[in-house]
């Protein structure tokens, strides 16, 4: 299993939806990192503890939302993992994680 700690390895500010709109976006985590994972079938544990934003819509619809829709959601949540630990960051990410992976297999 691949850790990754996404406010040293990314950004501690998720951007928005696409590169045009901002940096560190949805689009450019989902091409250069999660897009791999997938490719690789190696799990990676995502950690946010350490972000300074929190996630928006726009960012997890379009790096977690279309993983969901292009993999399914039950491959999602075997390659994406998210530390068991006391960070509400964390428990936070979980939770949209889910959310967004739902939303995007509602359609």
């Amino acid at each position: 299993m691949r850790k990754y700690n996404f406010a040293r390895e990314y950004s501690p500010y998720p951007g928005p939806r696409t590169e045009n709109i901002g940096p560190f976006s949805g689009a450019r985590f989902k091409k250069e990192v999660l897009d791999p994972q997938f490719a690789s079938n190696v799990p990676i544990e995502i950690d946010v503890s350490g972000i300074r934003l929190s996630f928006g819509p726009s960012f997890m619809s379009e790096a977690f939302g279309k993983c969901a829709e292009q993999y399914t959601k039950k491959r999602l949540f075997e390659i994406v993992r998210v530390p068991e630990n006391d960070d509400p960051r964390n428990k936070r990410f979980k939770e949209l994680l889910k959310e967004y992976a739902d939303r995007a297999t509602k359609k």
